[in-house]
């Protein structure tokens, strides 16, 4: 007998495992949605201050050449194109209802997380591409009056920014942006094996 009160007493002294609570895991989970939507809008809204930018440039300067105001007009497209690539990103996660069913939402969220890989790799390349063929157009008659050895300074600063930029800082911020979704994807699953019926 005695060793059954053991048992009990030993039973009664383990620390029950609490579920977790569903209303903060979700709070978080829609803090991590806005942060992630914040972040784009964001990003969406400095490409079209630069397309503004771009026009207002055109307007300012003489530009002569073709390749310049075809550069001009390639960059001012691939910027519009990125934003509404980033556009729909924004709507689809808002469009995301965090309190239905964790299998209904957990598809969606890892459908969205999939269109979020290619928007930051397929989709991100392509914007690398055009604006540096857009920069190149732009570059024949804006460098054309510079000589050839800041030629050379201005192209390899250019170069060198944009290999850091795509290289170094896009992969920071895919990664940071498919961590967020990942959370928010490994919060559902913990409320789904939490919560099973």
């Amino acid at each position: 007998m005695k060793d059954f009160n053991d048992l009990q007493n030993l039973w009664n002294e383990q620390k029950k495992t609490a579920l977790p609570d569903v209303n903060a895991i979700l709070n978080n989970v829609k803090k991590a949605q806005r942060s992630i939507n914040n972040k784009i809008k964001i990003q969406i809204v400095i490409l079209i201050a630069v397309v503004i930018f771009i026009l207002i440039l055109v307007t300012v300067i003489p530009f002569k050449d073709a390749t310049t105001f075809i550069g001009i007009g390639l960059m001012a497209f691939a910027i519009l194109l990125f934003s509404a690539i980033r556009l729909v990103q924004v709507i689809r996660l808002h469009k995301i209802d965090l309190t239905q069913n964790p299998q209904q939402l957990l598809l969606e969220l890892e459908a969205y997380y999939i269109f979020q890989n290619t928007v930051n790799t397929k989709y991100t390349l392509f914007y690398f591409i055009l604006m540096n063929i857009s920069f190149a157009l732009y570059f024949i008659e804006v460098l054309a009056p510079v000589g050839i050895i800041y030629k050379i300074i201005i192209i390899a600063v250019y170069l060198s920014w944009m290999l850091f930029a795509y290289l170094y800082l896009g992969k920071k911020h895919k990664a940071k942006e498919q961590a967020k979704t990942q959370s928010i994807i490994d919060a559902i699953k913990g409320i789904e094996r939490h919560y099973q019926v």
